[in-house]
């Protein structure tokens, strides 16, 4: 995730604002890079006619979705055959320590699921 996304997320979540939202970026090989974050009140019920006018919209360079501490069974709403493939970041502000970001790819295996893939902490400045 790029300087200016982990800003404007931290940003959001300091109001509390944005609590679910699109992550914008591009995907090289393995790695994904998260160059914008687009705040979208319905991200974990998202339709598959509006996320393809989205995607379409950022010129099909949406990446994954973020939610703030989601609870499992809205987190599982994403796990569609339009979201595999994507990333899906669990975010979580601690105001002493920062964002706490925990990153899962969506993945089909026989069922939808989360996959973790890292989990790493950006400090305040």
């Amino acid at each position: 995730m790029n300087r200016e996304a982990r800003i404007y997320l931290e940003g959001l979540a300091f109001i509390n604002s944005g609590l679910e939202g699109i992550l914008i970026g591009h995907k090289r090989g393995h790695e994904y890079f998260i160059e914008q974050v687009f705040p979208y009140h319905n991200t974990l019920s998202i339709t598959e006619g509006v996320f393809i006018k989205l995607n379409q919209h950022f010129e099909d360079r949406i990446v994954g979705f973020y939610a703030f501490l989601p609870d499992n069974k809205r987190a599982k709403n994403i796990l569609v055959p339009y979201t595999a493939g994507k990333v899906f970041l669990r975010v979580d502000m601690d105001k002493e320590r920062g964002i706490s970001l925990d990153y899962f790819f969506i993945d089909y295996d026989e069922t939808f699921c989360l996959k973790p893939i890292e989990k790493f902490r950006f400090k305040k400045d």
